[in-house]
């Protein structure tokens, strides 16, 4: 892949006048696996997908005969729900640490699949979640020249003492932005506090606290949330009003630390590296990331099927503007709002955020 992408730069550089149409040999059928068993309530969840082809959309493998094999001798079976995934039942089954799973799949044009064994290790607490600020430049271009951009704004990071514990760990992140807004229009005055959740799909926080002292991972960095969004004005929510002024904005900060083992996050790492470097046309092509999941028929599989305790924490911050300052806040609740939220009247939490 790498000495292909160099082919196609030389080729752009060259300036040939023909077309170049690379022969690419046709994609034997894949099977991919994304899943997560954790010790916490809920479903566990598995999705199957099958790519046929390159230019094929992936296709959801239904009517499987999926279950978890867990190292007590009891067995699990997963339904297929509305969401496209096979599911177990959460009142039925739920991980504990100290106890190994494997997944297994009978598909039914009879492909039979399975993961490794995988130990649940224990997860622990998560010291402290911090608010730093943080700001780069960026080199940005209007077409005709090219000019600085300086981005600043929030980082949240957490600090957890791994010792004794699995060094490997992955995150996941919800940020929630409050801003405090005061409306006015002639003959009308409004003050709207309001709330936009922010996941971090699609990013992948990962930590080894082998490159800590002590084990400790310190100020581990995972979700930005930028100056421009924390200010970014939501007037066209407030009917009929079209000027506003921002009072204050802060964001809460939601984080889930998932243990994992060498195998898990050698993985984790490899998908990390390879979306680091696609964007740099002839940055280093990574590996390919090794899942756990293999198909005794002989179909090729990617994907994972992760087995995770897990500890969370919650933190929020404010960025005062005149000295790029963060404050934090002791908070012992969450936002609770998948979309973004609208209030006359402030919550106890909004006043936190004061400027």
């Amino acid at each position: 892949m790498r000495y292909f992408k160099i082919l196609i730069a030389v080729i752009l550089l060259v300036g040939c006048e023909e077309y170049f149409r690379p022969d690419i040999d046709d994609m034997e059928p894949a099977y991919v696996f994304d899943g997560l068993l954790t010790d916490q309530p809920g479903p566990c969840k598995v999705k199957i997908l099958k790519i046929s082809g390159y230019d094929s959309k992936p296709e959801l493998v239904k009517g499987a005969n999926v279950h978890i094999e867990c190292s007590d001798g009891k067995s699990y079976v997963m339904k297929l729900d509305k969401t496209g995934c096979y599911a177990s039942d959460s009142a039925l089954f739920v991980g504990e640490v100290g106890k190994s799973y494997k997944l297994v799949a009978h598909t039914v044009d009879n492909k039979h699949f399975e993961s490794t064994q995988m130990e649940m290790l224990p997860c622990p607490d998560i010291d402290e979640i911090n608010g730093m600020y943080y700001e780069k430049k960026k080199i940005m271009t209007n077409g005709d020249t090219y000019y600085d951009e300086l981005e600043n704004g929030i980082c949240a990071t957490n600090t957890t003492s791994a010792a004794g514990f699995t060094p490997y760990y992955r995150y996941e992140c919800k940020i929630i932005m409050q801003t405090h807004q005061f409306y006015s229009q002639t003959g009308t005055t409004a003050d709207r506090y309001i709330y936009r959740p922010v996941e971090s799909t699609g990013n992948l926080f990962i930590a080894d606290a082998n490159n800590y002292s002590d084990n400790k991972i310190t100020n581990n960095q995972l979700y930005k949330t930028t100056n421009k969004m924390l200010l970014m004005g939501v007037d066209s929510l407030v009917p009929g009003i079209d000027s506003f002024t921002m009072r204050n904005c802060g964001i809460f900060v939601r984080v889930r630390q998932l243990s994992m083992d060498e195998k898990q996050y050698e993985f984790w790492k490899a998908v990390q590296d390879q979306q680091g470097s696609a964007s740099n046309f002839f940055g280093q092509i990574e590996n390919q990331p090794i899942g756990n999941v293999t198909c005794k028929t002989g179909e090729k599989t990617f994907g994972y099927f992760c087995v995770s305790a897990v500890k969370q924490g919650i933190g929020a911050f404010s960025l005062k503007h005149s000295d790029n300052t963060v404050r934090k806040y002791d908070i012992d609740y969450f936002p609770d709002t998948d979309t973004v939220a609208i209030y006359e009247r402030p919550k106890t939490y909004t006043k936190f955020f004061e400027n």
